[in-house]
């Protein structure tokens, strides 16, 4: 029994460490350098399209759309921080052309929702695994029980026989 525990203790801490390297490595933002082309593709692809319903502008063919990515060309050629030209349109159009909710009060609940449901679905399952397990376990019946139950057992048996002869 004690090694059974000691292995469902190890591969929860094994879980739980893949959890976090995998949140950690998913946190951090890649550190090389892009292009000032592969800043812009970046950038389209998370400012929607005024014209088109939910669209990012990288994928729109709307006249609008094309204006937009060459505006984002050229405002990353003159050195503008991503977030500065994403201000740039988020005063323009609203909060709404962002594609990309943001990080801050409310909008956080987007971020750390799956994480809730994920723990909660978890531990629900191991809240009925452990309790469909216990509850299996340390019944020890008293010898006027346990003759008890033989009795009942051995009367549906004869009983069940009984049935199934009458309907032969």
């Amino acid at each position: 029994m004690l090694k059974i525990s000691k292995s469902r203790a190890i591969s929860w801490s094994f879980m739980s460490v893949v959890f976090l390297v995998a949140l950690v490595f998913g946190t951090l933002d890649s550190k090389d350098t892009k292009t000032g082309a592969e800043r812009a593709a970046a950038l389209a692809s998370t400012i929607a399209c005024p014209q088109c319903s939910g669209q990012p502008v990288s994928e729109s063919s709307a006249p609008i759309a094309q204006v937009i990515r060459a505006e984002i060309k050229e405002q990353v050629d003159q050195g503008l921080s991503d977030s500065e030209i994403k201000g740039i349109y988020i005063q323009r159009y609203g909060e709404w052309v962002s594609l990309n909710p943001s990080s801050k009060g409310f909008d956080s609940i987007v971020w750390i929702a799956p994480f809730l449901i994920i723990g909660i679905a978890l531990g629900g399952v191991t809240l009925a695994y452990s309790r469909r397990k216990s509850d299996s376990q340390g019944i020890e019946l008293t010898k006027d029980e346990e003759e008890k139950v033989l009795a009942m057992r051995t009367a549906f048996e004869e009983e069940s026989h009984s049935s199934q002869s009458s309907e032969d």
